[in-house]
């Protein structure tokens, strides 16, 4: 039978209905080890059956403890991939009024996540009626993804805002030259793979270039050759 037969479509219904009771039986709580080790207890069905994040815990745990603290009211994340990154951003934000994905389908650097998978994204917050959430499946760097941005974000200013799209050196400098602009004055800017030296991933390169223009922070594995998270504080104070 083809995908879009009556009984898959009764198939993936059931999966869903079952993988939205066990995602509510994990949203218990802001704390952050919760939050993360929540991800592993999630055991979903079917196309939900896992919340899949690419980060090393440490690293990812710094950096949240300083998002957290920041209290952020709009978040902004490019590159979502499989909504591990998403998920921890919504979990661990309580107070965010508008949390924002923006993610290429069939990008090369694992984005891609279809219709489908928006719905299970918005039961990250299903607990929240204060928290909006938004998806853009679209380029980054092109004029028509900023003026989709723009849209939902109304008066609003970003508060926080993670890069994780393309990983090319001119892939990372053009989102954050489109971005930052539309950023608090007192924004936090988090970067992932500052630390990732493989062909294709330009993120270490422009990460040096700028870190230095503000007051910046380096969560990175010691010994490590791979991921790293860097965040860049756009008020010096």
């Amino acid at each position: 039978m083809g995908k879009d037969s009556i009984y898959e479509k009764l198939k993936d219904k059931a999966a869903f209905t079952l993988s939205k009771g066990k995602l509510k039986s994990v949203l218990t709580s802001d704390n952050i080890d919760v939050v993360l080790n929540s991800i592993k207890q999630y055991k979903g069905k079917g196309f939900y059956d896992k919340i899949r994040l690419a980060q090393e815990y440490d690293e990812l745990k710094d950096l949240c403890i300083r998002v957290q603290n920041h209290k952020p009211k709009v978040i902004a994340e490019i590159g979502t991939w499989n909504g591990g990154t998403f998920y921890v951003w919504t979990r661990i934000n309580p107070q965010a009024k508008k949390i924002i994905s923006i993610d290429l389908p069939d990008g090369d650097y694992g984005g891609g996540y279809d219709e489908k998978r928006i719905k299970f994204f918005s039961e990250f917050s299903s607990d929240r009626e204060n928290t909006s959430l938004s998806f853009i499946r679209g380029d980054s760097k092109s004029d028509s993804t900023v003026e989709m941005l723009k849209a939902v974000l109304g008066k609003d200013t970003i508060d926080f805002l993670y890069i994780d799209g393309d990983h090319t050196y001119e892939g990372i400098k053009k989102d954050f030259e489109n971005y930052v602009r539309l950023m608090s004055a007192d924004g936090l800017v988090g970067f992932h793979d500052i630390n990732t030296f493989k062909d294709g991933y330009g993120v270490h390169k422009y990460w040096n270039e700028i870190k230095g223009n503000y007051k910046y922070e380096e969560f990175i594995k010691p010994g490590s050759r791979v991921m790293g998270n860097g965040l860049i504080y756009l008020r010096e104070d």
